[in-house]
């Protein structure tokens, strides 16, 4: 994707997110992670999006591992399907695994998690999302058929996301972008049904938001920032 400065809306609240593609153990999303981390004493894992696997989903595992590298001393698996949404309030970081962007959404709407986790956004504590974990904080779940059709959407008939970020990402673009020609007339698509600027976030790539500044961290490029503008219209 274009790591160049493009115009996007400016985050509302005192947002502290990193929304990445793929796996968190990459070495140049390092320093990210520990500033994230710094003084968070408990953190959680939240494992919803994959309803078989849950806390044997390799991503989640692997980001686990990750929190408690970089030193945070006690890191948890949760699920909303068992545990109740408001114990989420209880730790000062959280990452959102990857798996079913609809399920995922689904659940946090039913049990109320949305409400839990737009106030520890607001309340400026850290949330790493991953794939559907990025999604679910973005616009709009509408860009998910446009590139992958193997993604159930469960009959979800309202795929507006949470919007805590003032765009839409599109995980794996790098995969997108290989796979279909008409690439560009996607996104392009993509962006009048999600009613929001996309954001393309390849495998090895994230996005920092920190207050009003989004910065595109990878490994094939120095970090970058991303101008922010005024709020698309709806």
């Amino acid at each position: 994707p274009d790591n160049r400065a493009r115009p996007i809306a400016a985050p509302a609240m005192r947002s502290r997110l990193f929304l990445i593609s793929s796996i968190l153990a990459q070495p140049h999303f390092t320093a990210v992670v520990s500033s994230l981390a710094r003084g968070a004493a408990r953190a959680a894992v939240v494992t919803t999006a994959e309803p078989k696997l849950k806390e044997r989903n390799r991503n989640a595992v692997l980001a686990r591992e990750t929190l408690l590298a970089v030193g945070v001393p006690a890191v948890e698996f949760f699920d909303f399907d068992t545990q109740p949404s408001a114990a989420l309030a209880a730790f000062d970081l959280v990452y959102l695994a990857g798996g079913n962007p609809f399920y995922l959404l689904q659940r946090v709407r039913e049990t109320g998690a949305d409400t839990v986790i737009e106030d520890m956004v607001e309340s400026g504590r850290p949330i790493i999302g991953s794939s559907a974990g990025a999604l679910l904080l973005g616009r709009s779940l509408n860009i998910v058929p446009i590139f992958d059709t193997s993604v159930s959407d469960l009959g979800c008939k309202d795929t507006d996301a949470l919007g805590l970020v003032p765009f839409t990402v599109l995980p794996h673009a790098n995969r997108w972008k290989a796979r279909f020609a008409d690439y560009t007339a996607r996104i392009a698509a993509a962006g009048v049904l999600c009613r929001s600027e996309i954001l393309e976030i390849d495998d090895d790539e994230g996005l920092l938001i920190d207050g009003d500044t989004v910065t595109r961290i990878g490994s094939r490029f120095p970090s970058s920032p991303v101008e922010l503008s005024a709020q698309p219209t709806a």
